[in-house]
């Protein structure tokens, strides 16, 4: 329970680190809380601050779930513990670090691209069928947020074929954690007001 505990506490704080945040304070001199969407994600980023800072925000979030996964399982290697279930507790436990950070009074981004890092370091093929599953569906309709959310929710589906219990079980903690951080988007997909790639506000 210890190890499981000290997974838990490093891939949370890895999730505090806030790539939204440091990037905008860096380039813009600016907390990106307070621009655009008001939400510390790459997407805001992206349209608030331009293209650079928007791919800065996504590779350094991808990155922390990643990051936070791979020291799990070299934890686990290391004492000798089940690799993939310290994997999914990191997952957990980075993504609500980045949702919720306690060092930003716990506003923070919607967790689709340390999502998709951490499902890297636990199913790279999963993570990667999911990615274009998104690549696709933002493609044919523009929608950022509705690629998010179909591209995540893809991914128990994906485990439940492989009949992956616990792997289904993590896809769809992130596939209702991605739908919660998106139920403005969500409000607004169904609305018709969701702004699409490159509309400008209103």
């Amino acid at each position: 329970m210890l190890i499981y505990l000290i997974i838990i506490i490093i891939a949370y704080l890895l999730g505090n680190i806030s790539t939204s945040y440091i990037v905008a304070k860096k380039l813009a001199g600016v907390d990106i809380r307070t621009q655009g969407s008001g939400n510390a994600g790459s997407t805001n980023v992206l349209r608030t601050l331009g293209k650079k800072a928007g791919a800065l925000t996504f590779i350094g979030d991808v990155l922390k779930g990643l990051i936070a996964v791979l020291i799990a399982r070299l934890i686990a290697y290391g004492v000798h513990m089940d690799q993939s279930i310290c994997a999914y507790f990191a997952v957990v436990a980075v993504v609500l670090g980045h949702n919720y950070p306690a060092f930003l009074g716990f506003k923070g981004g919607k967790g689709v691209a340390t999502s998709l890092g951490s499902m890297l370091g636990m199913n790279p093929l999963v993570a990667l069928m999911c990615l274009g599953f998104f690549i696709i569906i933002v493609a044919i309709t523009k929608y950022v947020s509705l690629g998010s959310i179909l591209g995540i929710g893809l991914s128990p589906i994906i485990m439940l074929i492989n009949h992956n219990t616990k792997g289904v079980l993590v896809a769809l903690f992130l596939t209702i954690s991605v739908a919660i951080t998106h139920k403005e988007n969500i409000k607004r997909l169904l609305n018709g007001t969701e702004r699409k790639i490159g509309e400008k506000k209103n």
